[in-house]
């Protein structure tokens, strides 16, 4: 919500582009509904999966029980690169208090031969709070019930440690990221 109100005061033209899962909390799709409308936003784009590569590996959608790997790759990473084909940088809003391996993030990556912008990098939990309070942003409904972090409804629980905002992702696994944010040339 932070870099989307970013872009609206710099330029409402700017692209955006959501990942849409299909399996988004109904919270996450109706948020995204009032930020765009409240922040005006003008150039926005929804990113799905591919069809029929849902059809070929996740006929019956429960991937996400088997491979959580793959299931973020055919629902986020595939969509993602397809979609910044057309661009040479995009803007992510990881913060290195999010620790794992958001902790030694820089203002600037190259990934996946993108430049990958991170302008919160830095940005401690009380800049992100006085942010939502002193811009009046609304906040996602799910954080105030303990959603810390938020993303598909299969793989995200309440938090149980606030002092760890990515805990309730992927809980009870080793996995800490969906994906997007590594780069291929280093596997």
């Amino acid at each position: 919500a932070i870099i989307l109100d970013l872009i609206s005061k710099i330029d409402k033209d700017l692209p955006v582009i959501m990942l849409n899962t299909h399996f988004l909390f109904k919270e996450t799709i109706e948020y995204k509904n009032e930020l765009l409308k409240l922040l005006g936003l003008k150039n926005y784009r929804e990113v799905f999966p591919d069809e029929k590569m849902l059809n070929k590996y996740d006929v019956d959608n429960n991937l996400w029980k088997k491979n959580q790997d793959k299931c973020c790759n055919l629902r986020k990473v595939v969509p993602l690169e397809k979609s910044l084909n057309e661009f040479e940088s995009w803007i992510s809003g990881r913060k290195s208090y999010h620790l794992g391996d958001r902790q030694n993030l820089k203002a600037f990556e190259l990934i996946n031969n993108k430049i990958v912008v991170n302008p919160l990098f830095n940005s401690t939990k009380k800049f992100i709070e006085d942010y939502f309070l002193l811009n009046n942003l609304p906040r996602h409904p799910l954080f105030e019930q303990g959603y810390l972090s938020i993303g598909c409804s299969h793989c995200t629980v309440k938090a149980k440690n606030i002092l760890d905002p990515r805990q309730g992702r992927w809980s009870d696994k080793t996995k800490t990221e969906c994906g997007i944010h590594l780069d291929k040339r280093e596997n």
